[in-house]
């Protein structure tokens, strides 16, 4: 059997060194963390930064890298600092060294890159390798060539060539959060169908445990032809329902999960009770890919956003709101012409549903300016005067002559900084994809 430790959901969100150190004591054969994502948008990917800063990284890598030094327990980290380009790499790294120097750790590390080079790319894109995905807008040179960094999403492959070379630390960039995990297994010979599985299941911590958290450990046992999971903690319990929900977790089709290297089939999963805080999963199947297809992703700086956030609580100007705001919106595009944005969020209503909303009768709005441009002078003076403009706006029925809006900050406006869009977001496919994740080794 083997038996793998998911630290947590994501590094940074913190972790619970009591079911930490009992999973240890239990004994596990190599610990995992996930530690980044694009659920936050593009904006990491576009500007380099992480989204767990130094101190919240290192407080959740520094007693479990210790440990997993001390017990020569493999530790892998898919997606370092949460977008996972080289940019990325380095901040995680020189996170890694300083907790090496201030423990008097020694141990070889792996640095598996994911960043991709433009000019490969192009090159793929001109013989037809790179696909739209997900109904996207076919991919463009220019999209390419004006993108801050772009990254391909690995598989388990190079995880497994890491492991290989008996690297005590794995350390990558953009990698899916399945193959943190599926390589050990997968590299000692287990049913790849299992050990995908459990990937998929466990890569969140015991956010499948009940009750859930993406701050605590989960465990996860690989057998013959099936797996457990059952979480440290001995105040959360796995079940049947919390483990099956979270297979379907961030999946357009419940019965069909994607990975670089295939296809996971759970049709016929089967998904039993073994005590009562353990579930027992057997039944998926897996089919291999005979080409690796690898998700790139690409950031460029569309522009500099300014909001204004205001309340409003008048019946007559909610029941005209739309209206207003699309006159407001067409006086300023006359007044500053083109290459902003101006948008309007309305908390209360259809804020978060949009057209797809089915309650009515909202009695306030929390309303959110929102202005793009591409300096961030103009982003502020534009939303300045929109702000002004609704703020005085002479709607049908109003008696009052004060504002019509209510702010709950002064200044009302806010220089939110850079804005970034994904400028990719296709599929490569092409031979040999994986040799263009290059291992660097480390010794510390």
């Amino acid at each position: 059997m083997i038996k793998a430790l998911s630290l947590m959901g994501q590094l940074g969100y913190g972790y619970n060194k009591n079911s930490f150190l009992s999973a240890i004591k239990e004994g596990v054969d190599f610990i995992g963390v996930d530690a980044g994502s694009i659920d936050s948008g593009p904006f990491f990917l576009g500007s380099g930064e992480m989204k767990a800063n130094y101190s919240a990284t290192r407080n959740d890598l520094e007693f479990p890298l210790k440990k997993a030094v001390e017990l020569d327990i493999p530790f892998i980290i898919g997606s370092a600092g949460y977008a996972g380009s080289d940019t990325h790499l380095k901040q995680v790294i020189k996170i890694i060294e300083d907790i090496a120097k201030d423990n008097k750790l020694h141990f070889k590390m792996a640095v598996i890159h994911s960043e991709f080079d433009k000019e490969f790319l192009k090159s793929e894109f001109e013989k037809g390798n790179i696909k739209s995905y997900e109904n996207n807008k076919p991919l463009t040179i220019d999209d390419i060539e004006q993108s801050t960094r772009i990254v391909g999403q690995m598989g388990a492959e190079k995880f497994k060539s890491a492991l290989q070379n008996n690297c005590n630390i794995i350390l990558a960039g953009r990698a899916t959060d399945a193959s943190i995990y599926a390589a050990y297994p997968l590299l000692e010979g287990y049913k790849p169908q299992l050990c995908w599985h459990m990937a998929k299941i466990i890569e969140c911590g015991a956010l499948c445990a009940k009750p859930a958290s993406p701050s605590d450990a989960l465990t996860g046992i690989i057998d013959k032809d099936c797996f457990y999971l059952t979480p440290p903690n001995k105040d959360r319990r796995c079940t049947p329902q919390s483990a099956m929900a979270h297979t379907l977790y961030e999946n357009t089709n419940p019965f069909i999960i994607e990975e670089p290297d295939g296809t996971l089939i759970l049709n016929n999963a089967r998904y039993e009770s073994f005590n009562e805080r353990t579930v027992k999963i057997s039944g998926a199947q897996w089919i291999e890919r005979k080409k690796t297809t690898i998700k790139l992703e690409g950031a460029k700086l569309s522009g500099y956003r300014t909001i204004a956030i205001a309340g409003i609580r008048d019946p007559l100007m909610i029941e005209q709101i739309e209206e207003i705001l699309e006159d407001i919106k067409t006086d300023i595009n006359k007044a500053f012409g083109e290459n902003f944005n101006i948008s309007f969020k309305m908390y209360g209503k259809n804020g978060v549903l949009a057209d797809k909303e089915f309650l009515n009768n909202p009695y306030e709005i929390g309303l959110i300016i929102d202005v793009v441009a591409q300096t961030q002078s103009r982003a502020k003076q534009i939303c300045s005067v929109a702000k002004s403009a609704l703020q005085h706006y002479d709607y049908d029925k109003r008696i009052a002559t004060g504002a019509n809006l209510a702010f709950a900050y002064s200044p009302a406006e806010f220089n939110v900084g850079e804005v970034y869009e994904f400028s990719v977001y296709h599929i490569l496919e092409t031979d040999n994809v994986n040799e263009h994740f290059k291992i660097e080794e480390m010794e510390f």
